[in-house]
This record gives structure tokens, sequence and C-alpha cells, in this order.
């Protein structure tokens, strides 16, 4: 009796686990506080948790297709065990069913490159792995050796939401050929591992065109550093981290180092016997390019060239670099990196042009040494070129620009000799004989009738001690122009003197005048100077006349209309009827002549006969 009660109260007082898979369902354990495990006091905490079924019931405890049997009931409750949720689509959690379940894929995305002049775009090799137990992803990238970029986790693990929607990436979205835009960044798969192939062909139904691999791009950039360090390391395919040069042979050989026997036979020939020509290098079809100078020493030990700068004297100022190609082979192809065909000492001659990388240099000259070498082969070389070579000078023609309105135009002139101009000078005008003469002309713009400008009247003067002109125009009432000054005095280069008189068109920034009148004493100015004023030349237009008088004679008789006087537009014609081509200012001048001391506007035709007919005594005068 007490060892009964005493195991009692141990199992009243025992804590059992309190969670439990199932079937993989994670079930919890009920125990209540004053529940005990006799036999008529289990029926009070026990939970029926599985489904009641109207199927048929069965009593083997593993058949799971039936009802809750009330034979398992009797079973469970004398046990003390929990009723189980079986079911036909029992299995077990994502999590434990895809534990450790890792798929590995490879990508690539790439980046463009703006500051190099090697490279365009870089591409960076990937690999993405996909947890398939939570859908997450990992993206690492591929490290490359020297290539100066932070490599590593590019995305630690993590669900990626899939741009512009709120779904993740899922394991069909990494098909081969498909690309991840992840981060701002497009990565396009290319390939996976043997056992993701397997699993995805397997579970997820996918064809053999969704996992055949692609290769990927060509990366030029990583295709010449990997060159450069097999080149470097001495042995094709071996990374030493260090550079094979000359020194450290020359180094490792004193150290004990057997040097390679492979061109000993060359050195012990010639030792260090070199040929040595001048050439040329003519840039001028550059910007900026010149001709430079340099010496090619030819080595015979190793058919090597080495090209150094000629002594530059004339200050040219070229940068003073010692040497423009280092001891090495010279490709004829004239690219790096390929020694398949290189310049022998047979394919250098004068006269003859050498692609040194892309610079074409000319053979000019060599030395006694080098000339006995080609002899001793049976090789004459041609004579020595000039060195030398003579610039083409380029003529370079001024071009002044036109005047563009503001100020005078020698002040665009002076505007065209550098950026600080101090104004022009001025002329002295003190000695000047025509120093205050002024012509003066009424003058209208040249435009249809029916403009608003036909209306406008201007005031020309010419000025003629430095041949400058102003323009002013008088105001008209109620005509919406106010008038004042025009133009300011200034020189007109197309216009002279010559130009100035009544009748013509002159143009003046960018309008053309029409030469109407002028005034008295302007009329006596161009009389008195027939030179520059041929068309106020009174005894050139009176030996015009003289040998028109038998008809202007018969003109008169013709046309006599009882008072025997002319007027201007009868004299013009006069002179249009009897054969003589005259223009307005010459008109002008002949009435002038014939209206001497005449105030009205009619003269008689005799004066005419009588001007056309003094010529001795008008040649004296």
């Amino acid at each position: 009796m007490w060892q009964s009660s005493y195991q009692l109260d141990n199992n009243a007082r025992s804590k059992s686990q309190s969670l439990n898979f199932i079937n993989g369902y994670m079930m919890a354990k009920h125990h209540p506080e004053d529940c005990t495990i006799s036999k008529s006091d289990s029926s009070d905490c026990r939970f029926i948790t599985a489904p009641l079924s109207t199927e048929k019931e069965v009593d083997d405890p593993t058949d799971v297709s039936g009802r809750y049997s009330i034979t398992r009931k009797k079973a469970d409750r004398d046990n003390n065990n929990l009723a189980l949720p079986f079911c036909p689509e029992s299995k077990l959690p994502s999590f434990i069913e895809h534990d450790r379940l890792v798929l590995l894929f490879n990508a690539y995305y790439e980046e463009d490159v703006h500051q190099s002049l090697e490279e365009e775009k870089i591409l960076h090799a990937c690999e993405v792995y996909f947890y398939v137990e939570d859908g997450t992803m990992e993206i690492i990238q591929t490290k490359t050796e020297n290539s100066g970029i932070v490599q590593g986790k590019f995305l630690r693990r993590s669900k990626v939401v899939k741009p512009g929607t709120s779904l993740h990436y899922g394991i069909d979205d990494l098909k081969i050929g498909n690309t991840l835009d992840i981060c701002s960044r497009s990565f396009r798969v290319v390939n996976c591992n043997e056992s993701t192939r397997r699993y995805v062909l397997e579970h997820h139904g996918w064809s053999f065109h969704d996992v055949q691999p692609i290769a990927l791009p060509r990366d030029h950039f990583a295709e010449m550093n990997r060159a450069k360090m097999m080149r470097e390391s001495g042995v094709p395919g071996v990374d030493r981290k260090r550079k094979m040069n000359d020194l450290k042979v020359v180094m490792e050989s004193q150290l004990g180092k057997q040097s390679s026997m492979t061109d000993r036979g060359m050195f012990l020939e010639h030792g260090t016997d070199a040929l040595c020509f001048h050439v040329t290098w003519d840039d001028r079809s550059r910007l900026y390019g010149n001709i430079q100078y340099f010496r090619l020493i030819y080595h015979l030990a190793d058919d090597t060239i080495e090209i150094v700068r000629a002594s530059n004297t004339t200050r040219d100022g070229t940068a003073t670099f010692p040497k423009l190609l280092k001891r090495s082979k010279l490709p004829k192809s004239g690219q790096a990196f390929d020694n398949s065909d290189c310049y022998s000492w047979k394919d250098l001659a004068i006269g003859q042009l050498i692609n040194v990388f892309g610079r074409m240099m000319l053979i000019v000259k060599c030395d006694q040494f080098t000339r006995a070498h080609y002899q001793s082969h049976g090789i004459e070389l041609k004579e020595d070129l000039p060195l030398v070579v003579e610039e083409k000078k380029v003529e370079i023609r001024r071009i002044v620009p036109p005047p563009n309105g503001f100020g005078s135009e020698e002040d665009s002139l002076r505007s065209c000799t550098g950026s600080i101009n101090p104004p022009p000078l001025k002329k002295d005008l003190s000695s000047n004989k025509k120093s205050g003469i002024v012509l003066h002309f009424n003058a209208s713009l040249v435009v249809d009738d029916d403009a608003d400008d036909s209306i406008r009247k201007f005031a020309i003067h010419f000025f003629l001690e430095d041949d400058t002109i102003s323009i002013q125009e008088p105001p008209i009432r109620n005509s919406g122009y106010v008038g004042g000054q025009f133009l300011r005095r200034q020189p007109i280069n197309h216009i002279s003197a010559s130009d100035m008189y009544v009748g013509n068109m002159v143009e003046v920034v960018g309008h053309q005048f029409l030469l109407r009148d002028a005034d008295e004493s302007t009329f006596k100015l161009m009389e008195c100077d027939e030179k520059t004023f041929p068309y106020s030349d009174t005894a050139r237009l009176q030996r015009i006349l003289s040998t028109k008088q038998d008809m202007i004679r018969a003109y008169f008789v013709s046309h006599y209309d009882g008072n025997g006087n002319l007027d201007l537009e009868g004299l013009s014609k006069c002179c249009s009827a009897i054969g003589i081509v005259i223009n307005h200012a010459e008109l002008i001048t002949i009435w002038r002549r014939i209206k001497r001391n005449n105030s009205s506007g009619l003269v008689p035709f005799n004066k005419l006969l009588k001007f056309a007919t003094e010529e001795t005594s008008f040649a004296s005068k």
C-alpha cells in the first residue's frame, strides 16, 4: 500500500515533453494539474483529438482508412495515450524534408567601365545558392586575382522579391538562360552543378533544354591579364606572383642558377655588336605633331631592337624621355604580344618604313659598322638620306571679319589684333586742305511707294576731311517717326567722295538711300573739283554738246511752242532726243550752267545753243 502511493506521487509530479511530432504535425500534450493516472479518473482528463469518421470501423491500429474505432479508443484510454490524427495525406514539414538541400547555379552580370581605355565592360561571375527548405537565396561573387574590386558575398541569405510584384523568386525562375533582376543588376543563369540538374529534372519537371549550359561571354581584359601573368611567371599556367624580368634572371645566375643555353651561340659569335640606324618619325598629320628623331639599335646577339631619342638641341618643346622602346623584339604587325613575325636585321634598310607599334618610322642613315656588316653579307645599302626634313611652311592668311555694327570699322579691325585693344589713333586733320568742308544732300529711302518709309526724308552729310558720313532725319508731324540722329559720324569703307552725287544710290548700314538734291555750296564745291566729281565737269559736258549743235537747233525748231523757254524736264527730253546719254547729276550741272543769274525756273533755249558753241571762250575761263 505504501509502495503504490509512492509510485502514484512520483508519477503525478513527473513532467513529460509538452510537444511531439505525430505524422508530420506538431501536437501539444495536455496534462491537467488535477489529473491522476488511475483508471477511474483517466477518462476525465482525456482529450479525443482524432476525427470521428462515418466510414467503416477498423480494428487494425495501422489502418488509417477508417474512422476512429471503439477498440482503439479503449486501448488508448487503458494505455494513457493520446489519439493520433492519421490521414493519407500526412507528410513531413518542409524544413525537415528538405533539410540541408541547396541548389547551386552559376550566373554572371556585366558592369560598364567608363574610365578605362583597355576595357569597356567588366564581367562578374557569381554563384547563386537556392535553399529549398525556405526558398531563400544567397549570391557569392567569384574572386578574381588582381582585379582591384571588393569581391565575396554579394547577397546574404534572404528571400528576393521580383521587381514590380510582391512574389519571391522560386526554383522555376532559375532556369538556365533566364535573367534575374536583383539589386539593380541583371544576373543571367548559365549553368548548374550535376546534383542540382538531377533534382530539378526529377522533382520539378524541367526539360533538358532548361538545364543546358550556356558559355560565358569572353572577357578580353581578363584574358589579357591571364596572358600577362603566364608571360611574367616563366611557366605557362603557373602564377608565381612575381615578374620574371631581366634583372631577376641576372640575380639568379649570380646566386648559382644555371642559365639557358638557347641563344648562347649567337652571343659567342656577335658578343655586344649592334647595328645603329637613324630614324625619323613624321607626326605632322596629327594636331600639334612634328618631326622627331631617334636612333634604332639592333642587337645581333638576340635579335632585339632598342629605340632611343637622338640628342635634341633645338628646344622644340617635346618631352626629353630617353627611350621610346626598351630592348625587346619588335613585331612587324605593330601589335603587342605578337612575337610570331618580328623584324630582323635583313628587314632594315635605308629608305625603309618600319612599324613601331603604330608609329611609321623612316630609316634615313646608318653608321660605318652597320654598312660594313651588310657588305660582308653581300647586301649594299643606299646612300644616306638627309636627316633634317624640310618642313612645309603653312601660309597663314588673316581673314578680317565684317563689321558687326557696334562702333566704327576701325574698332572692329582693332579688335582682331589682340584681346586688349586701345582705341585707334585719330588722324591729325589740322593740316588737311579739306578740313571743315562738308557736302550736304537730301535723300530718301529706296522702298516701294506704298511703304510707310516712303515719306521719310534724310539729310546726309559727307565730311571730305576724313571721308566720314553722318545722317539725320527731320521729324514729320503725326507720322510716328520721331526723327533725330539716324547714324552718328563714322567712316564707311565702300563709300568715297566720288560716290556722292545727285541721283546716285548709296548703301549705308543695310539701307539704300537715293540722293535727291544738294545745297548750293555742295554744287559749287563739286564743280570746282572735276577730278573728284567727274559728273560736275562743265568743260567735259560742253564738249559733248558742241558735237550736237545742229541737232539741238533742229529739235527746238520742231518743238517750238511760241515762247522759246526751256525747263529742266525739257532739257532732259532734248538730250534724250539728240542721243546724249547723261545721268541726273550731269543734267543738273548743264542746267546750272545755262541758268546762271536767272532765278526763275525757265531758261531761253538759245542759252543752251550758246553754251554748246562757246567752246573756246569757256575753255579759256
